[in-house]
């Protein structure tokens, strides 16, 4: 308890210690307002520097502001009314002073917000005399975006309760382009609350979730919050996309409890999951994060910032400012403790009304707290283990007494401290600190529904949903609402925050999400709807496939109810259905049961109301849009209004029809015609470079320049036959090259292009005029292209067209016929970009997973650790894919669909930390040839073949490992095929299969390896069923959930020197450097798995880790199949000892003396392998691994688990007969 000091004035006294309000004023004015500089009323870190941080300013400044509010409650004194306006006006000063400083720095917000680059950030701290910066653009990690986001938090909270601090339309358009700055929080990695990223210090950047945390909660304050309060309009308003408060909290949740890749936890994740922040909506995991940062960092004094900080510990090496890597672990359990959490939990205490929490941390507090002459409580910065002290505490940590160091005070504590003792003493209360109410984010919300409106372009469709009861409106009906694409109301946000004088330029060109189309918005009076962006046929080919978009408007509709949070109004959808996606003729079922399932009210278990889109107007959130006109602008409202919607008026491409046959007198014979289409045919098939290779080893290890052999080799052999016959010069076309990089797109990597001469071009051009046919139009167009450039011009029927004219419309008509094989090939000649491919990598990336792109080994597989702009992730696909526009189309189809399934159902990927899209691509040809017993490249037609919901719904069996390719019709065609033709028969039968997978159940635990499988599992048997299941999980990367904590466990008990995968040796130093929960620890082992080139064989280096680990560390669920098991535990003491070996373990002499004594059994047993490796017959497998061996079930006398024990008991010269006997 405080001591209240004889002769101290004030009559307001509080209920917690009965001291009074002026005891704080003093303890104030003494310890923060001290420090406060007249002129920038900036905050400088001590007396003996003029440097401001702005994190340590907004901190300093929060209890000036709480007492302000506490003297405003007691407004009976004269001299009450003096302090609070005092109080007030030094927060004014401080918060203008620190705007000041960064709108100095204006160009490096308009230039962060494109780049993103760590180089271009806001500075951290400035000069509190004069406002400008103190230290270079690279001698400081200034890149610490909770900083920034700390400051636009507390602006939002101090605004609301009544301060004017920002005072011109300048600084409002400021403060909108720092939310542009830090939006996209939930991708950039940065220095962090403790300017250091990575904790070696050695200035490497990292995604943090405190500084996501505190954007998001930044961004959440912000939003339609008028800066200018009561005084203000539409052009003082803030606007924050609700879409990308959504990947912040999407990032943030799939984080905690962990801090970043090196920190397992971190004390400032209080600021996060309490105040100021408020930024965690899952009570469950704010209790979670608590309890991991409360038992892992508090001590007696305080928390520790992190495990192993050695800040200002006794043992550090100041003479530098980095750690190496083995120095982490000397620095365990001797931490610094830093009080001022105490504050934080304090405070979390109090407004949560845990009275017990606030009571204990408050008497450990003020154990810490010291006292000067006056009595004045001061808190120190942290307190370190004496020098002579540190092996004791490290023997028993928390046992040694601690002295105080650093700043005294710190005034980052000491205001925290105030704040909190003002709450706990009744001055203020805790809703009074916090007028948004952030603090009651964690509440429970009503369920809500989505307000659905279907519109049609079509009278046809509108009478064929009318005769089966569905009643919907045209587009031109609409009288008090106008529907627009969503890329209008991408053109509108554009104009937001841009600032001439400034030179700001607005917002940069980023998609609108689905919260954002789900609102309804006002523009110089009038009513817009916008349709999603997944609809628009013009952006992307998905779009074109009904049955995706049914299916992908499900999904949407329950992202839309979940994640609709602290919203005004309700979401409204309007959707279009237009005439050229379907046959209007004939009406889809699939489309009329969707919707009659809307008008029951229900759908995909969310509740909705189905009506006209003006009904919705009362009740749904409405924006507006009137930011977009200025005082100072010059153009015309009305005529600056019409240009802002001309740029997407029209809906539809007009199609030329210039591909149309048309009998024209051509100059060569008939037959020479045909001979010249022939040597044609099959362009685009030869330019494809998905494959599928059943031999793992060609797929994994030919490098480019084998490639780059087989090329010049076909070069060759074809220029040496066309001096015997002319017209093979065609198929050059196939190998050639064009040095355009922008207009044009390589297939191969040397080529000729003079062998193609114009009069040979003139030629193919003619051909067109002869064929209708899609497949020889997709040649003739996609030779042209890669010879000429896609900007080529030529005479075409009479018209002067480029080739760019020609594709858009054989893709448009493919899109009709649903030839999605030349969707795909068009669709790359055009680069089409899917815009949603850089928000999939983050979901990928939030949800703590890698990806890579292309085939392995490096360079051709890259792996994406970081989030990128579009048009960089873009460009990587195109290098991986070899410029393939059909492989660069559908790893973009791939990407889309995993961020969907790892948004709604993300126990799909547990166990993977790295997604590998290459290899997806390699199991789907392999599922496909297996289930049609087809050749390689039949395998490929059928797959491109697919429909975009086809090769979702092949994806997601794949994921969850269902049974595909096993009925009837995979073996035996059904009644009605045999009248098709090949081709048609066994895309039936495709279709068929997906379908019949996709409502299986799992034949066997996802992640079967934390399940291990019954002896008596009815599946185990299942011939083929386990080296698929292994050869799935190893292209998906797939390891038992606790996998990586076990491997380190190995390294830290076992006491061996490393673990060797691969010819990757996973050193035991890494302990020293990693703690176990380490994402960077994953990380390493991921790598060393990874160089595993076989699927098959990788998973059995994973199942031989988890039963030597298991096994090691005492897990008996592996060891079950042992009848005297017992007596192995007996001898666990023994084992153990054993155990301890001084040299590396190689992994893969476990697998090869598993699969030894294996076929030794086989030949003994007279079992499957007798036929093959076990009769000296090797079969046809990878890393000379029997394949009997690979298709063995886990468990049972002859299952791998009884194998890999056996085998180590054989590599520790362990006679098992005198261990155990096996069952």
């Amino acid at each position: 308890m405080l001591l209240v000091p004889t002769g101290r004035g004030g009559s307001n006294r509080g209920g917690g210690t009965g001291l009074p309000l002026d005891f704080y004023y003093n303890t104030l004015m003494k310890t923060i307002l001290c420090n406060q500089n007249p002129v920038t009323g900036l905050f400088s870190a001590g007396k003996d520097t003029d440097h401001a941080w702005v994190r340590d300013n907004v901190y300093a400044i929060m209890a000036v502001w709480g007492l302000s509010l506490s003297y405003k409650k007691h407004l009976d004194q004269m001299e009450n009314w003096t302090r609070c306006y005092e109080l007030e006006q030094s927060v004014v000063k401080t918060m203008r002073g620190l705007l000041s400083c960064m709108m100095k720095q204006v160009s490096k917000v308009e230039k962060f917000k494109l780049t993103l680059n760590k180089d271009d950030c806001l500075h951290a701290k400035y000069s509190s005399v004069t406002g400008n910066t103190v230290v270079g653009d690279h001698e400081w990690g200034h890149l610490q975006l909770d900083s920034t986001s700390l400051y636009l938090l507390m602006l939002g909270e101090m605004t609301s309760s009544g301060l004017q601090i920002v005072f011109t339309l300048d600084e409002v358009d400021f403060l909108q382009n720092l939310i542009f700055y830090v939006e996209q929080s939930y991708m950039i990695p940065d220095y962090g609350v403790w300017e250091r990223g990575d904790k070696t210090n050695h200035g490497y950047p990292e995604l943090n979730s405190s500084s996501v945390g505190m954007a998001k909660a930044a961004l959440e304050a912000l939003n339609e919050l008028d800066l200018f309060g009561s005084n203000g309009g539409p052009r003082s308003v803030i606007h924050v996309s609700a879409d990308y408060i959504y990947w912040c909290h999407l990032v943030l949740k799939s984080m905690l409890p962990r801090e970043s890749f090196s920190k397992e936890s971190d004390a400032s994740l209080l600021s996060i999951i309490s105040y100021p922040a408020f930024a965690v909506e899952d009570l469950e995991l704010v209790t979670e994060t608590k309890q991991s940062i409360i038992s892992k960092l508090q001590g007696r004094y305080g928390l520790s910032r992190f495990l192993r900080d050695g800040h200002k510990t006794p043992i550090e090496d100041v003479s530098r400012l980095h750690y190496e890597p083995h120095e982490l672990k000397c620095f365990e359990k001797i931490e610094c403790e830093w009080p001022m959490f105490f504050c934080y939990l304090i405070l979390d205490g109090l407004f949560h009304e845990n009275e017990n929490q606030v009571e204990l941390y408050h008497g450990l507090l003020e154990e810490c707290v010291i006292r000067d002459s006056d009595d004045i409580p001061i808190l120190p910065e942290l307190y370190a283990v004496p020098a002579s002290k540190v092996e004791e505490e490290k023997r028993d940590p928390h046992s040694k007494k601690r002295i105080p160091m650093g700043r005294m005070p710190q005034m980052w504590g000491q205001s925290l401290y105030i704040l909190a003792m003002l709450v706990r003493d009744g001055f203020l209360a805790p809703g009074e600190l916090d007028p948004l109410n952030r603090r009651l984010i964690t509440e429970p919300k009503p369920e809500g529904f989505v307000q659905v409106c279907v519109l049609t372009d079509s009278d046809i469709i509108q009478s064929k949903l009318a005769s089966v009861g569905i009643h919907i409106q045209q587009l031109k009906d609409l009288e008090l609402i106008q529907v627009r694409s969503v890329q209008t109301l991408q053109n509108i946000y554009s104009h937001l925050g841009k600032n001439e004088r400034l030179g700001l330029t607005g917002r940069p060109s980023l998609e609108m999400g689905p919260l954002s189309t789900s609102k309804l918005y006002t523009l110089n009076g009038r009513t817009f709807a916008f349709t999603p962006s997944f609809m628009d046929q013009r952006a992307f080919y998905l779009a074109s496939d009904l049955d995706y978009i049914l299916d992908h408007f499900r999904t949407y509709l329950a992202f839309i109810n979940k994640h609709w949070n602290n919203i005004t109004g309700r979401p409204v959808v309007a959707t279009v259905l237009r005439a050229s996606l379907f046959d209007v003729e004939q009406t889809p079922q699939n489309l009329i049961q969707t919707l009659k399932k809307l008008k029951t009210g229900y759908i995909h278990g969310v509740r909705v109301q189905l009506g006209k889109l003006e009904d919705f107007i009362n009740t749904s959130c409405i924006t507006s849009l009137d930011f977009v006109f200025r005082e100072d602008d010059s153009e015309d409202p009305q005529e600056k209004f019409l240009d802002l919607l001309e740029s997407t008026a029209d809906y539809n491409r007009h199609a030329p029809n210039l591909l149309l046959h048309q009998n024209v007198d051509y100059r060569y014979p008939k037959r020479y015609r045909i001979k010249k289409l022939a040597e044609i045919r099959g362009a685009v098939k030869r330019s494809r470079s998905i494959h599928y290779t059943d031999n793992s080893h060609n797929l994994l290890g030919q490098s480019l320049d084998d490639q780059d052999e087989v090329d010049a080799s076909v070069l060759n052999h074809i220029r040496s036959m066309i001096q015997h016959d002319i017209f093979l010069y065609l198929i050059l076309l196939i190998y050639s090259i064009v040095a355009d990089d922008h207009s044009t797109v390589s297939y191969n990597r040397r080529g000729d292009n003079s062998l193609i001469r114009d009069k040979q071009v003139q030629d193919i051009i003619a051909l067109l005029q002869h064929t209708d046919s899609i497949q020889d139009q997709a040649d003739i167009l996609h030779c042209l292209y890669m010879n000429k450039g896609i900007d080529f011009e030529f005479e075409h029927n009479g018209h002067h067209v480029t080739c760019r004219v020609l594709i858009e419309e054989l893709y448009d008509r493919a899109c009709k016929q649903k030839e999605w094989w030349c969707v795909r090939h068009c669709a790359g000649m055009l680069r089409m970009r899917n815009e949603n491919i850089a928000q999939s990598l983050i979901a990928i990336l939030a949800q703590q997973k890698q990806l890579t792109i292309g085939l392995p080994p490096a360079p051709r597989e890259h792996v994406l650790t970081s989030p990128m702009p579009l048009d960089q992730l873009y460009n990587i696909i195109v290098a991986a894919s070899g410029n393939d526009p059909t492989s660069v189309m559908l790893t973009q189809e791939i990407l889309v669909f995993l961020m969907l399934f790892i948004s709604t159902e993300p126990q799909l990927f547990a166990g993977m930390i790295r997604i590998r899209v290459g290899l997806i691509v390699q199991v789907m040809l392999g599922e496909l040839k297996r289930t049609l017993q087809s050749t390689d490249e039949d395998a490929t037609d059928h797959l491109l073949n697919l429909s975009p919901y086809e090769i979702k719904s092949l994806l997601h069996i794949i994921l969850s490992g269902k049974e595909f390719g096993i009925s009837e019709h995979s073996t035996k065609p059904a009644v009605g095929l045999d009248n098709m033709s090949k081709q048609e028969r066994e895309m039936r039968i495709i279709r068929h299969e997906i379908k019949e997978a996709s409502t299986k159940k799992l034949s066997v635990n996802l992640n079967w390896l934390d399940h291990p499988p019954d002896e008596d599992d009815d599946d185990l048997g299942k011939h083929g069923q386990w080296i698929r299941r292994r050869r799935l999980d190893g292209a998906l990367n797939r390891v038992p959930v606790k996998f990586y904590g076990q491997i380190c466990k190995n390294c830290i008990y076992l006491k061996c020197h490393g673990i060797k995968i691969a010819g990757y040796i996973l050193y035991d130093s890494l302990t020293q450097e990693m703690t176990r929960e380490e994402m960077k620890f994953a990380l390493r082992v991921e790598e060393a798995l990874n160089r595993v080139p076989f699927t098959e064989y990788r998973q059995l280096i994973v199942e031989a880790c988890v039963i030597f680990t298991s096994i090691a560390l005492g897990d008996a669920r592996y060891t079950k199949n042992f009848i005297f098991y017992i007596h192995l535990v007996e001898r666990n003491i023994f084992l153990y000892s054993r155990f301890h070996w001084d040299d590396i373990i190689v992994i893969e002499d476990i697998v090869s003396t598993a699969n030894q004594i294996f076929l030794q059994d086989q030949r003994a047993f007279g079992g499957d392998a007798s036929k093959c490796c076990a009769n000296g017959a090797p079969c046809v497998s990878s890393a000379g691994i029997c394949v009997h061996f690979y298709d063995s079930a886990p468990s049972g006398r002859f299952g791998t688990i009884n194998y890999f024990l056996r085998a180590l008991l054989k590599i520790l010269h362990i006679d098992e007969t005198s261990v155990c006997s096996i069952s």
